[in-house]
């Protein structure tokens, strides 16, 4: 019996190893080429802690399998830092630091039609959410509505608005808007956009992106809940799920490479706030963070899960920002306020 649980154990270990070798070339490689790595490089933080665990089990025997895990451990660190934050403490910032919010509301209401009460109601909630955060300067929003957001920027101090009309995407500022737009892609469910701000003497240009989404929550909720895993109807929609994120990941990969070149493009130091629908194991995270600081990694601390629906510890929402740029704080707080958690950052320029 001893016989067979240690050649299972080297098995599966052999099965993550491998597992997670190709979740580190995920990044490297375009999904619009080859879609399917994709997939091993949003299952990291499983693999992550498949291989803790097996590491575990080695080491208390004392066999030298635990050390392949460590050296997966070792080899993926860049990645593994990237959704565990390993920056302990509060680092002050001056009180001219600019504090951005990005967070896609798309959970608050999920386009129910609602009485006017209701949105105020919902305003008014959301704007007290923020007063205990900690006010932003500058709070991108994805996935909301506009009789929402405009309700949120006189409330908020944050009187300069730009929007895309109904898009559900929204900037609102602090400081004075010069100029912006939509982001030309050519495939787009969602929507993108960019604004200049006048930040004291200085322009900084802000990036609101939400890339092309999935469109799997509910199924996916519904078979984690509902669908048996022996039914051959539950493997089909399994199949199903996995063809749509297919598919929308090669739309990513190319958003992302537009995306990477406007901001190689801009003018101005760039902040960019969003939904990308990928985690930092991905190839769109690779391309649109290339050049810049993610926030989080330079000073976030704990687990960065932004997602808060049916699929656990997904990191897809991201506050990126010039080198120019000193990061003095990354929080992702979380609330039952939306299916995703908002991401905060204060940074000095």
């Amino acid at each position: 019996m001893q016989y067979l649980l240690r050649h299972a154990l080297q098995l599966a270990s052999a099965v993550v190893i491998l597992l997670t070798f190709l979740s580190y070339l995920s990044p490297f490689v375009s999904p619009a080429l080859f879609r399917w790595l994709a997939f091993f490089g949003t299952a990291f933080p499983w693999l992550l802690l498949a291989n803790v665990l097996l590491l575990s089990g080695w080491a208390f025997r004392l066999h030298r399998y635990a050390l392949y895990h460590v050296g997966m451990l070792v080899l993926g660190w860049n990645h593994l830092t990237a959704f565990i934050g390993l920056n302990p403490g509060r680092h002050e910032a001056p009180a001219e630091a600019l504090v951005v919010g990005s967070h896609n509301v798309g959970g608050l209401f999920r386009g129910i039609h609602l009485e006017p009460e209701e949105w105020e109601g919902l305003a008014a909630n959301y704007v007290r959410f923020w007063q205990e955060q900690g006010s932003p300067d500058v709070l991108c929003v994805q996935e909301t509505a506009r009789k929402f957001f405009l309700k949120l920027g006189p409330r908020m101090g944050l009187p300069h608005i730009s929007e895309l009309g109904r898009s559900g995407t929204a900037i609102l500022s602090r400081y004075p808007v010069l100029r912006g737009g939509p982001l030309p892609f050519e495939e787009e469910e969602n929507t993108s956009m960019w604004a200049d701000l006048q930040v004291g003497q200085r322009v900084v240009r802000v990036y609101n992106v939400h890339l092309q989404s999935n469109r799997v929550t509910r199924d996916t909720e519904r078979i984690v809940k509902e669908a048996p895993i022996d039914r051959k109807d539950t493997w089909k929609d399994v199949g199903h799920v996995v063809r749509k994120v297919g598919g929308a990941t090669a739309v990513r990969a190319r958003q992302a490479k537009i995306l990477r070149d406007l901001i190689a493009a801009s003018p101005h130091p760039v902040i960019v706030c969003g939904d990308f629908n990928d985690t930092p194991t991905s190839y769109v995270y690779d391309q649109v963070s290339d050049g810049l600081k993610d926030t989080f990694r330079e000073r976030g601390f704990g687990l960065g899960t932004t997602f808060a629906g049916a699929i656990p510890f997904l990191r897809i929402d991201y506050i990126l920002c010039d080198p120019a740029f000193k990061v003095y704080r990354c929080r992702v707080p979380r609330n039952d306020i939306s299916d995703h958690y908002p991401v905060i950052a204060v940074l000095g320029l």
